[in-house]
């Protein structure tokens, strides 16, 4: 058994065709596992940040509005937000906690009242800038400063077909269903790329607040961790504390980033199964050509004492070999255009990203890492060993009469 690994590697070095051949099937996958990791990680990362911020690493609603989300129930809302914030000012990990109102609204900029739908948004200057990136999504203008004044969506802005100072009516309702309009001048037009920022209408809370007859209260409290990975963490601290008849959410266990998550998880997983399973096949060819042509030899071996375990080893070892040496040439040349792919991005455009079913930014960037490199390294041997069991257990399988009878 000590001589197995000395074994293996002349056996790699007696025909350097069919090696390169092994080693260059390794060196692709790799390669390529390293790229696309690196690319999904990035593209998941960066929707996942673009699904948390908006909704909150934490919510906190009333039961009723949380259970009834889609049909945004006004009246189903926290009465008063001051005690509750109060509270969590103290809260270990707490890095921001803010009230919103979401409405549905009808706006209009000519005389048709109610010509286009939206979303409106009420909620603090801070939290527009510091979670929502509104200030980076503006294509024009900027942010409301004063009671009156509004953001639009680019999609909305473009259905009203308005410009910066152009003043519109916006009809919505008061939490007890009356008809509630009201007046804002157009100071800025966003794009996100993606609904929560194109169809919707941004204003101060205190705005939306008299508008739906919700003068201390809100919807919604977001409530924010320093990771959003901590989401189940904070929300345990959060309903440890007496904060009245609520219900406390984090981010992952709410419709449909839960669901999200479980989709990002298996897309990543068949991705590199398959390219796993792929380069296996073609270690697994080359390695049954070696097998076939040293079927004499193995017969000679097994006579002298080899035995079958010796006999997968030997093969198994010989691959391991190889994809050590196409492993770090793989992993290196993918972090290379990882790298690359970090630094420069690849453009999609407004109308791809904006067609996506998640939110996503026009320009997509890799997200390498060192523990991406080591994963398609230790894939890699995974390949190595896959690809060469079957071609090992032939090897094994080999009785030494009939091989040296067979003259092979």
């Amino acid at each position: 058994m000590r001589l197995l690994p000395a074994l293996a590697l002349r056996n790699a070095l007696r025909s350097p065709a069919r090696t390169g051949l092994t080693a260059l099937t390794i060196v692709l996958g790799t390669a390529l596992l390293t790229m696309s990791t690196s690319w999904l990680t990035g593209v998941f990362e960066e929707s996942l940040s673009s699904a948390a911020e908006p909704v909150g690493h934490v919510r906190i609603a009333d039961p009723d509005y949380a259970r009834r989300e889609a049909l945004l129930p006004l009246y189903e809302n926290i009465e008063d937000t001051a005690p509750i914030l109060a509270k969590l000012k103290d809260v270990p990990g707490v890095q921001g906690a803010f009230p919103r109102i979401t409405a549905p609204v009808a706006l209009s900029a000519g005389e048709e009242l109610g010509e286009v739908r939206g979303l409106a948004v009420g909620a603090p200057d801070a939290w527009y800038r510091e979670r929502l990136g509104l200030a980076d999504d503006l294509v024009e203008g900027r942010l409301p400063s004063g009671p009156e004044e509004v953001v639009l969506g680019a999609t909305l802005a473009k259905r009203l077909d308005v410009a910066l100072g152009t003043e519109i009516v916006v009809l919505g309702q008061t939490q007890d269903g009356s008809m509630s309009p009201l007046k804002a001048k157009v100071v800025g037009v966003a794009s996100g790329g993606s609904g929560q920022v194109d169809l919707a209408a941004f204003f101060p809370l205190d705005r939306i607040q008299w508008m739906t007859d919700i003068p201390d209260g809100a919807t919604e409290i977001l409530v924010y961790a320093g990771d959003r990975d901590r989401d189940v963490a904070l929300a345990d601290r959060l309903r440890a504390l007496d904060l009245g008849e609520v219900v406390v959410q984090p981010w992952s266990q709410r419709d449909p980033w839960n669901a999200l998550l479980g989709l990002i998880s298996l897309v990543r997983n068949m991705l590199n199964g398959t390219i796993v399973f792929v380069t296996a096949l073609g270690v697994w060819n080359t390695m049954m050509m070696s097998v076939l042509e040293r079927q004499a030899e193995i017969g000679v071996m097994r006579a002298m004492g080899l035995t079958r375990f010796g006999a997968v080893a030997l093969f198994v070892i010989e691959a391991l070999c190889i994809a050590v040496i196409g492993g770090v040439v793989g992993v290196s040349l993918g972090a290379m255009g990882s790298l690359w792919l970090e630094t420069h991005g690849i453009e999609l455009g407004s109308r791809v990203s904006a067609n996506l079913p998640i939110a996503v930014n026009t320009r997509l960037y890799a997200d390498f890492t060192p523990e991406t490199a080591l994963s398609a390294f230790l894939l890699g041997l995974l390949m190595a060993v896959l690809g060469s069991a079957v071609p090992a257990m032939r090897a094994a399988a080999i009785q030494p009469v009939e091989a040296i009878r067979a003259n092979r």
